[in-house]
């Protein structure tokens, strides 16, 4: 099967949820193949995957995953890679937004990559336990993008990068921020938070793909320190969706719950950070 193909059959809404659970496990190739999450981290290898994936997802059977945005296939030059964005309910009641992307190979998913905010997933549970903080982000096996330029902040013009948002008709989705609609509300946040963030950069893990339409980019956000150190801090993708020559849709798809750790804010302080709690507020309160 070919990706569009596999890309049908997942979504076949004939199937129970099981169904789609087995059918997403056989796509994956027997060895090669690797399955990162936001909470759980990285499996290899169909068997591992169907290890972990089969009973974490019978514990959450309560939760719905709604698709918020078309699924789209991108053309990568070596077999497709999809993007799939969603948002999980249980029940009536939303929970974290998320982004799924899948690379196909040679008949076969070799790449899957579920991120979302795991925040909402961190209060005690009925056992007054609370979920384990997901393994750190790292470049380990993306060598092939090692040495790729990263995008570093302190090198993007803001509020010229504003310009390019449809004046009405568009939104920014971000994590600890909230939702921007419009231009001007888009690049007043952006023009005073986004300097705030200090000396950080963003390492691809994956290509940067765009077909005119639609844009996807892997990556780990690293804090540049003054001693020349990387600390990774969080691991995200990026969506952009265009319409006429605007940019109708971006989506930054990250876990606060990484960037708010001990280990990682002393770092961001190190690297510049000035955002405190009164700028997320701010801005969480008119988003």
């Amino acid at each position: 099967m070919n990706a569009h193909e596999m890309m049908e059959a997942l979504t076949d809404s004939s199937l129970s949820r099981e169904q789609g659970i087995q059918r997403m496990i056989d796509f994956m190739a027997p060895q090669g193949s690797r399955y990162y999450d936001a909470i759980y981290g990285s499996f290899f290898g169909r068997d591992a995957i169907a290890a972990w994936l089969v009973p974490t997802m019978a514990e959450i059977a309560f939760i719905e995953f709604r698709p918020t945005q078309p699924a789209v296939l991108l053309d990568d030059g070596e077999g497709g890679t999809s993007l799939d964005e969603w948002q999980m309910f249980a029940g009536d009641m939303p929970l974290s937004k998320g982004v799924s992307v899948r690379r196909y190979r040679d008949g076969f998913i070799t790449w899957a990559c579920d991120v979302y905010d795991t925040g909402p997933f961190r209060q005690p549970g009925p056992n007054g336990e609370v979920a384990p903080l997901p393994p750190a982000p790292s470049l380990d096996g993306w060598e092939r993008w090692v040495g790729t330029p990263v995008t570093a902040a302190r090198d993007v013009d803001f509020d010229k990068d504003c310009d390019q948002f449809h004046p009405t008709d568009s939104i920014y989705i971000d994590p600890i921020f909230g939702e921007f609609r419009g231009q001007a509300r888009i690049r007043e946040w952006m023009v005073d938070v986004m300097p705030k963030c200090g000396n950080i950069e963003f390492s691809p893990v994956g290509p940067e793909l765009n077909d005119g339409s639609t844009y996807v980019q892997e990556w780990v956000q690293m804090a540049a320190l003054p001693s020349g150190e990387r600390v990774p801090m969080t691991r995200g993708t990026s969506v952009r969706r265009y319409r006429d020559g605007w940019t109708v849709y971006a989506a930054d798809y990250f876990d606060t719950a990484t960037v708010m750790t001990p280990t990682v804010m002393k770092a961001s302080i190190e690297c510049g950070s000035t955002i405190g709690v009164d700028d997320i507020m701010k801005w969480r309160a008119v988003s």
